[in-house]
């Protein structure tokens, strides 16, 4: 009595025959599909218009993830509907560079805080049919990103905050400076009062100072990176496009070769499976 599994064993060598028989019946037929389909893919690989692709890393701790997928839109629009005299102004290129420009991509990647702020790391991905633009795209970009209006007024607004920060902890050394001179040269110290003398302690007003001058430079340095976009990594030109590529191309065209052999047996099944059907 044959076991369940002696049967799928011989149902497994059945049709791994049929299918063999299959393939050695349309031999030809798919060496003729699969071919003149890897031919299409190559030639079509010849045809297509070579796409280069760069990333650069910006920082910024004003530009959203729901802004930049904004501003994203915004240039693939302008592409689509050909307006390349718009896209130039906005990007600081050429109509001619402009027109090269395939896509932009704005992707938010992480956050990071620093000094109490929260700052979010985005991947811009260009896809150009001209490599030499790229490097005057990436200023464009950063130029675009800082010169917008909802950016600039926080940039100032940011200017002005560390800039009276600044000169209100210098007026504050310069008071704590102008009390270390009078203990120096032995003067007393009074409150409120003239009659109300003050014991201060050298050593703390030194520490305050110091503290203050540390905390006068942080702002300083903050000051210096105000602006709201700060370059991280910039674009990299590649000497290879990205796109297209010819390994790529001749295995589609070999699938769809294949497919295609498999259509016209199909088809040539159903003509003979509808002739042995009466009229």
């Amino acid at each position: 009595m044959d076991t369940p599994r002696a049967n799928d064993e011989i149902d497994l060598v059945e049709l791994t025959v049929r299918v063999f028989r299959f393939f050695q019946r349309y031999f030809w037929l798919f060496v003729i599909c699969t071919v003149g389909g890897v031919g299409a893919g190559a030639a079509l690989y010849s045809v297509v218009p070579d796409i280069y692709v760069s990333k650069m890393v910006i920082q910024s701790d004003i530009l959203t993830e729901s802004y930049s997928d904004r501003i994203t839109e915004s240039i693939d629009n302008l592409i689509d509907e050909g307006n390349y005299a718009l896209l130039s102004q906005r990007l600081g290129l050429t109509t001619d560079q402009a027109e090269k420009l395939r896509s932009i991509e704005i992707e938010s990647i992480k956050e990071t805080k620093e000094q109490g702020k929260e700052e979010s790391i985005f991947i811009i991905t260009a896809e150009a049919l001209d490599k030499s633009i790229i490097t005057t795209l990436q200023d464009g970009i950063i130029s675009y990103l800082r010169n917008n209006e909802f950016v600039k007024i926080r940039v100032q607004q940011r200017i002005e905050y560390y800039e009276k920060l600044i000169l209100s902890i210098g007026e504050e050394i310069q008071s704590l400076d102008t009390l270390k001179q009078k203990l120096l040269a032995g003067k007393p110290i009074y409150g409120k009062s003239a009659g109300d003398m003050m014991l201060i302690d050298p050593t703390n007003i030194y520490d305050q100072i110091i503290n203050l001058k540390r905390q006068q430079l942080e702002y300083r340095n903050a000051l210096q990176l105000a602006n709201s976009i700060q370059l991280v990594e910039g674009f990299t030109i590649y000497e290879k496009p990205a796109e297209p590529k010819l390994s790529v191309a001749m295995a589609v065209g070999f699938a769809l070769g294949f497919f295609a052999a498999l259509a016209v047996v199909f088809v040539r099944w159903v003509s003979k499976t509808a002739e042995t059907f009466p009229a």
